[in-house]
């Protein structure tokens, strides 16, 4: 079964957390509970609304694939520490936002704080800080065990009626903003991926199923991998070899280790050279005197 993504962000927002949260926006907890209540479900609405358009499914798989999930936190408690670490998460995810409500983001945020008793920018923070964990949790799925577009879309269409029943009913303008009404759960048998009684999900493991595009497409990305590190072995065997083989100092040509290097200054003049290369030509007596073979030293010529 699927994460009930609902109860899922609504846990993220403990007493604990609502308190640290207010006094940093320097709002009452009441109104930031009050908020927090109305966030959540035009959050999810919002996103599950962006899917039900054509390609919306596939355009926010591809953001979620380029992103990296290193630093985004599991829970909101993570980030309650400092009033610098809740600014850093909101404004690094605030692309995941405009990516789901596109032109209505600003005003989704008035009207909720209108009903909330919240500044707007309090209510843009805690939006901010759900989307970061939503944003998380979907985001390693798709990297992770093959969340797909279709998979997507069904898993927010199986709770698409319990967002819009969420709404609080002070936020009718929020509904009608973001066209609520056609949040609708299909009819017919649930599937898997639509089931929303399993509250054992976790940011880790939400228990959103994989599917066979998913597994296909995760099974390739291995294949390359392994592909690109075969190929970086051979390379740097390569790299190895060539090193290794032995170079002179003047041009850095490779030469044999084995061969005998002499100088080419150094001639060999022993009496055994000398007769051997005397005999090889017929010449019986010292190439510089007169004879039949021709004369090194002309001058030694008579006249």
């Amino acid at each position: 079964m699927a994460v009930h993504l609902l109860s899922y962000l609504k846990e993220q927002f403990t007493p604990g957390v609502i308190d640290k949260l207010s006094a940093t926006l320097n709002e009452s907890p009441a109104t930031t509970l009050k908020a927090v209540n109305g966030v959540l479900p035009t959050l999810l609405g919002a996103l599950t609304r962006r899917v039900q358009a054509t390609g919306g499914a596939t355009s926010i798989v591809n953001f979620l694939d380029k992103g990296e999930y290193g630093k985004t936190p599991l829970d909101v408690s993570q980030v309650m520490g400092t009033p610098q670490a809740i600014t850093e998460t909101t404004n690094a995810d605030t692309e995941f936002l405009d990516h789901i409500f596109g032109d209505k983001l600003v005003r989704s945020t008035e009207l909720i704080g209108l009903h909330s008793g919240t500044k707007p920018q309090s209510v843009m923070t805690i939006l901010g800080l759900a989307g970061s964990v939503l944003m998380g949790v979907l985001g390693r799925q798709e990297q992770e065990k093959g969340l797909t577009a279709e998979s997507l879309k069904t898993l927010l269409l199986g709770q698409a009626t319990e967002f819009r029943k969420a709404v609080p009913s002070g936020l009718d303008g929020v509904s009608s903003l973001l066209e609520f009404d056609e949040l609708v759960t299909p009819t017919g048998q649930q599937t898997e991926v639509q089931g929303t009684d399993n509250f054992s999900g976790t940011a880790v493991n939400p228990n959103i199923p994989k599917s066979p595009e998913g597994d296909r497409r995760h099974e390739n990305v291995r294949w390359l991998r392994w592909a690109m590190i075969a190929i970086a072995v051979l390379v740097l065997a390569l790299l190895i070899q060539k090193c290794s083989e032995n170079q002179n100092s003047t041009d850095g040509i490779s030469t044999d280790s084995t061969a005998r290097a002499e100088p080419n200054a150094v001639e060999d003049t022993s009496a055994a050279t000398k007769r051997s290369v005397q005999e090889a030509h017929g010449q019986v007596s010292d190439s510089t005197a007169p004879g039949a073979l021709g004369i090194r030293d002309s001058s030694a010529i008579k006249k």
